[in-house]
């Protein structure tokens, strides 16, 4: 169940930490140099970079786009959000689904995830402070979130104008019918251009930075663990097994079906343990879902292959000290201990 959990749980990091880059809405993304991940690497091209960019040959469309981490100070204390701010009407960057309420249109308006913003009691029409201003609460969005870190989305305009930053901008959405072309000849005039599919890949190496190795060494303890217990198990059961399998050999058993009766039932073991974990892990699943929703949960075909596999090994494993147990087995000591 353990393996099961922190590979799902490792699924859903990967999933949630891409949700930004995934609904961009925009062919190519450009960015300052040496950006890799919209958040993580924060910077600014001038604000004329825009129309410029907008009036290249193959570009329909044009937008600037900000984002960064930001700490709210909240009444009840500190919240970390992932801020977005982007041009309304544009059709790019901004939220694209709400439970309630509507996109920010106004400098002084912003959205709020709908899950954050009942753990913070926040409801359409009240007031978040951002950066010391006032914004009001005007759409509550659905499924907006990165691993932890709830989306606030916001314009341009109200962005530029809490960090006294007007002039410049974080990076440019551009839409295309060519992106090949586009892509290679804004290179040319010496901007840094990156696809959503790397955005996407940056997005996914950092999480596996940040959170891969200690997943890897829970999972590997998990197998470890998993293992041993199995491998008791089974030992225990053939050691009160006993005088039955010394009569087995006795009446000419061969150590190859000795070891096989171990195997099997270890496997046995394995098996009605892994069924027990699926059902566990969906009552653990929706007791996270219901508890802590900033903990995804996904299990996908590939995630429960592999947790199989894992299984699969792990009787094998554990099937080898029992199994050498019984080919050491001699059937006059059985008897004798059984008296």
């Amino acid at each position: 169940m353990l393996m099961l959990l922190l590979a799902g749980l490792w699924v859903g990091v990967q999933d949630r930490v891409t949700t930004y880059d995934d609904h961009l809405g925009a062919d190519l993304v450009v960015v300052p140099a040496g950006t890799r991940n919209l958040f993580a690497d924060p910077g600014a091209l001038p604000a004329p970079a825009v129309d410029a960019i907008a009036q290249a040959p193959g570009v329909t469309r044009a937008a600037p786009l900000r984002t960064m981490y930001q700490i709210l100070e909240l009444s009840h204390g500190k919240a970390a959000v992932a801020a977005v701010a982007y041009e309304p009407g544009s059709g790019l960057g901004g939220p694209w689904a709400f439970t309630d309420g509507r996109a920010p249109e106004a400098p002084d308006e912003v959205a709020i995830d709908a899950l954050w913003a009942e753990q913070h009691d926040f409801a359409i029409g009240d007031q978040l402070p951002i950066l010391g201003h006032p914004m009001r609460v005007v759409g509550l969005t659905g499924d907006t979130a990165l691993f932890m870190t709830p989306l606030l989305f916001t314009t341009t305009a109200g962005m530029d104008q809490m960090l006294r930053a007007t002039g410049t901008t974080g990076a440019v959405l551009v839409t295309t019918a060519d992106p090949d072309a586009v892509a290679a000849q804004l290179r040319d005039e010496g901007y840094t251009v990156r696809t959503p599919a790397e955005l996407r890949e940056a997005s996914l190496r950092l999480a596996t930075d940040i959170y891969g190795s200690p997943v890897r060494l829970m999972v590997g303890v998990a197998f470890a663990a998993g293992t041993l217990i199995v491998a008791l198990v089974a030992y225990t059961r053939v050691t009160e097994q006993q005088r039955d399998l010394g009569v087995l050999k006795a009446l000419g058993a061969t150590p190859g079906r000795l070891r096989r009766i171990a195997v099997t039932e270890t496997v046995a073991l394995t098996v009605l343990g892994t069924l027990a974990a699926i059902v566990l892990l969906i009552i653990t699943r929706e007791v996270l879902a219901w508890w802590r929703p900033a903990f995804p949960v996904l299990l996908t075909p590939g995630t429960i292959a592999q947790t199989a596999a894992a299984a699969a090994t792990m009787a094998l494993l554990a099937a080898w000290l029992p199994a050498r147990r019984l080919n050491r087995l001699d059937a006059a000591s059985a008897f004798r201990s059984g008296r």
